[in-house]
């Protein structure tokens, strides 16, 4: 019995000692298995992140001890200022913290035995490094290691919600830093922009709902709302993701938080936007006529407070004006943009549910409708966001149906003067009917003759309509790029001549565009030098009162370039040039300026001379030269040109809603 109870204890003490190098062996396999994971955590990148990886000199070993020391002190305060500085320079460009900053997070040091910065922040101190240029910044770089140790951390569960809210509590108390709250505001409002406009939201706001959580997101918007009470931005931006991203139940929520952005800007149009949209995305969930009129109405209230607040604004120049209670670099088109789509989405409502509402509701909206589509007509046809960009494809789509809903007249055939103007770019990849996704054909000589004869006929029965005679004198420019058979220019100029010498200085830039292009100097002019001057006075000075608040912070589009010939066939409108090649590739030689090099456009466009302005006055925005036409100095504005280098110049002369402008292109 004891030979086999001695067995028994061996076999025990095998087993046992069987299961100690197990138990070691996974201990070992999970330590290796840990370095391993962070070691292909941080090398699995591409070539140029793996230069910038060598550059830290960080081994397997030290990467795997910064991964240990992550797991096991989730808390330490070095840690948390590791978190801080990963997450700022992962979405923030150049963002750093002040060493006080730091210093204020780690917490005071050891009263006696006081240690360095870079000793207090180990094992972090390979990758938090003070700034080159001043040390007192402190940073943790390449920004693209920075992302990497973000999601690293929300593996280990410091998730970037946590790790951004920690970051107000810690830094904005009482009195924030600038640079802290510049940095915040960026991380939690600053929105990219993308092949469709900007996207919803910021970059960290992005990638918290990309992990499914959509409270997560909300609470650091409401900390932020909270802690920072005197900025509208956060509220805004509340506001924008409870109406964009949740759900039906959320608009209430939506609503409340948009009204206290408002609270804090209370003459900003753009704030003031927030809360139209909201009433608009909540009128697109309803479904009984009682309850669209009701949201209707509230996104009309909200969208006419947006337009009187976006009218009160100044542009830039005026900052420094008593009295002056919002600037704004552009004019905010939102109200009249949202008072179109509210009208537009209701008609579809109610029509689709028969509804005899709609009976009663299009009377009603009719005039304003039209004002607003006579603003986007002009608005769009004289500017656009920049010399090559657009307005979204949507945007004049939703202004043309909703005008053809309340007033049943085609957007397309319209024969006011921007409409004659924008006809000629019919069915061109450039025309906003093609971008808006419309189909259309181009206008023939034999369309333009028709609607050159309905203008005569309107002008001739109301002779002393000036705008009757603008738009028949227009007309006939436009009749002149498609075909000879116009009505003779001294017979418009007769016409012009009966209003030049009434209401002198006052009419709108539309008349003074129409007498220069009539009158330009020729061999034989009919106005003097100094007349030429007071009309391209005239006009640049009606543009500032008709047209400069609302085009502002805009490029104002050319409308005609002087080519060979005379008469009325030396205007080429834009289109000539436009129609020549695809949109995107006379849009891309519209930006490097190598437009003026194809051949056609060469051969339709006459050169001028051009002799520097009078440098005597103050400077000025825009340059100023003398263009020299016939035996006469016109002075007109320049438009920025690319750098000709040794290359000859050539100037080329063109119209805009403002005057005549020069435009610069180099030679061969």
């Amino acid at each position: 019995m004891k030979k086999y109870r001695n067995v028994e204890i061996d076999l025990f003490n095998y087993v046992l000692l069987g299961i100690t190098y197990i138990y070691i062996f996974l201990y070992l396999f999970i330590h290796l298995f840990k370095h391993l994971f962070l070691y292909l955590f941080i090398c699995n990148v591409d070539p140029e992140r793996n230069t910038q990886l060598t550059i830290m000199e960080l081994t397997p070993m030290e990467r795997a001890d910064i991964y240990e020391y992550l797991h096991q002190n989730p808390m330490a305060t070095n840690t948390q200022l590791f978190s801080f500085l990963a997450l700022l320079n992962a979405y923030v460009p150049e963002s750093y913290l002040l060493m006080s900053e730091c210093l204020q997070i780690l917490g005071p040091p050891d009263p006696i035995h006081g240690v360095p910065f870079e000793e207090r922040v180990e094992p972090f101190s390979l990758l938090i490094k003070r700034s080159g240029r001043n040390p007192e910044h402190v940073c943790i770089i390449p920004p693209l290691l920075a992302q990497q140790y973000v999601t690293l951390l929300a593996k280990l569960g410091i998730s970037r919600t946590a790790t951004v809210k920690n970051l107000m509590f810690s830094l904005c108390g009482d009195w924030p830093q600038p640079h802290v709250l510049q940095f915040i505001r960026y991380l939690l409002t600053k929105r990219k922009p993308g092949k469709k406009g900007k996207d919803k939201f910021s970059r960290l706001i992005e990638d918290i709902l990309g992990e499914g959580s959509f409270y997560n997101a909300v609470s650091v918007l409401k900390t932020a709302s909270n802690k920072l009470r005197q900025n509208s931005i956060y509220p805004q931006t509340l506001s924008r993701l409870y109406y964009i991203r949740g759900g039906v139940n959320d608009y209430e929520k939506a609503e409340r938080w948009a009204k206290t952005a408002i609270e804090r800007a209370e003459n900003n149009s753009y704030v003031a936007d927030t809360l139209g949209q909201v009433y608009k995305n909540w009128l697109r969930k309803a479904r009984q006529p009682n309850d669209i009129q009701q949201m209707e109405n509230k996104a009309f209230d909200a969208f006419k407070e947006v337009e009187r607040k976006a009218d009160n604004e100044e542009g830039p120049e005026m900052s420094d004006m008593d009295g002056t209670l919002s600037i704004s670099d552009s004019f905010n088109n939102r109200g009249l943009f949202g008072f179109i789509q509210v009208a537009k989405i209701a008609f579809e409502k109610l029509r689709a549910l028969r509804s005899p509402l709609l009976q009663e509701q299009i009377p009603k909206l009719k005039m304003e409708v039209q004002a607003k589509f006579d603003f986007f007509e002009r608005y769009l046809t004289y500017s656009k966001p920049t010399a090559t960009s657009a307005e979204p494809h949507y945007f004049w789509k939703d202004i043309a149906l909703c005008y053809e809903m309340y007033t049943t007249a085609s957007a397309a055939e319209s024969t006011s003067f921007p409409g004659l103007l924008d006809g000629l770019s019919r069915g061109l990849f450039t025309s906003r009917g093609r971008r808006a996704g419309f189909k259309e054909a181009e206008k023939t000589a034999s369309d333009l003759k028709e609607i050159r004869d309905v203008l005569k006929n309107s002008y001739e029965a109301n002779p002393d309509d000036v705008q009757a005679a603008e738009s028949y004198i227009l007309s006939n420019i436009t009749l002149s790029n498609e075909s000879r058979h116009h009505t003779p220019v001294k017979e418009l100029q007769a016409i012009m001549h009966r209003f030049l010498h009434t209401d002198v200085g006052r009419r709108s830039p539309e008349f003074y565009l129409m007498a220069l292009l009539l009158f330009w100097p020729e061999e034989e002019p009919q106005l003097s030098e100094g007349e030429s001057l007071e009309y391209v006075e005239f006009m640049e000075t009606s543009f500032e009162r008709s047209d400069a608040k609302y085009l502002r912070g805009r490029y104002l589009s050319p409308l005609f370039f002087l080519g060979e010939g005379s008469g009325l066939s030396r205007w080429i409108h834009k289109s000539r040039l436009d129609e020549i090649e695809k949109w995107k590739r006379i849009n891309k030689k519209w930006t490097t300026g190598d437009v003026w090099r194809i051949p056609e456009i060469e051969e339709m466009l006459l050169p001028v001379r051009v002799e520097p302005g009078d440098t005597s006055t103050k400077q000025q925005e825009e340059e100023k030269v003398l263009v020299c036409a016939g035996r006469k100095r016109i002075r007109v504005t320049k438009e920025a040109g690319p750098d000709s280098g040794p290359s000859p110049v050539l100037f080329y002369l063109g119209f805009n809603i403002k005057g005549p402008v020069v435009f610069q292109a180099s030679g061969q």
